[in-house]
């Protein structure tokens, strides 16, 4: 039977969940109001092929996401890691809003691997055609690979940081993501986890 103090953790994961979703879907609506789109990536970037092998990499993200904070003890444990990927949402969605950048490859997916995948056999409206830098695939990767591996210690930190840098690439490989997505979920990474996340360490820990 599950504890107490485990169950509170899925509240801190349906928390997070529903910021997320608040958040990214307000950035997503706003960027759609642009009629211009900055095409702000490599043209080599165009001639990548998409990979149909990279799409459960790139989804595993989403499912490690949505479930971070049942990887510890108790609610108070998980607020300082979701706590910290929540913020990133939030410094990401008004970049997103002002932000607008067109994606330049090609492929026959309709409406991209979200429309594919989840949208358009769902019938829903697909609220992840914009929404592309800073990467927030990035920037969640390293966070939760980071926090994990230190948690974890030994060659986990090794695994975590492996599978976060294979999630990075597959966001090219899957037509999702320029290298200058990549970039600033890399810079939004290095400044939340060495500021956000020991604070609110200091705060729920205490």
């Amino acid at each position: 039977m599950i504890g107490k103090e485990k169950v509170s953790t899925i509240w801190v994961a349906l928390g997070f969940s529903i910021a997320f979703f608040i958040l990214w879907t307000s950035s997503h609506e706003l960027s759609a109001l642009h009629t211009t789109r900055y095409p702000l990536y490599f043209g080599w970037e165009t001639t990548i092929p998409f990979q149909w092998w990279a799409v459960p990499v790139y989804f595993s993200l989403d499912i490690v996401a949505t479930v971070f904070a049942l990887f510890f003890r108790n609610w108070k444990d998980a607020m300082a890691p979701v706590l910290t990927i929540t913020i990133q949402t939030a410094i990401a969605a008004p970049i997103f809003a002002l932000l607008p950048i067109a994606v330049g490859y090609q492929n026959d997916l309709h409406g991209g691997v979200w429309g594919e995948m989840l949208f358009t056999p769902l019938g829903s409206k697909n609220i992840s055609l914009f929404n592309h830098a800073p990467s927030l695939h990035v920037a969640y990767a390293f966070t939760i690979a980071w926090i994990l591996g230190r948690k974890y210690g030994g060659c986990w930190m090794y695994l975590c940081m492996l599978w976060a840098v294979v999630v990075s690439i597959s966001t090219m490989l899957v037509h999702e993501h320029h290298l200058i997505c990549i970039s600033g979920g890399l810079l939004l990474f290095a400044v939340t986890i060495t500021t956000v996340y020991p604070f609110l360490q200091r705060k729920f820990n205490q």
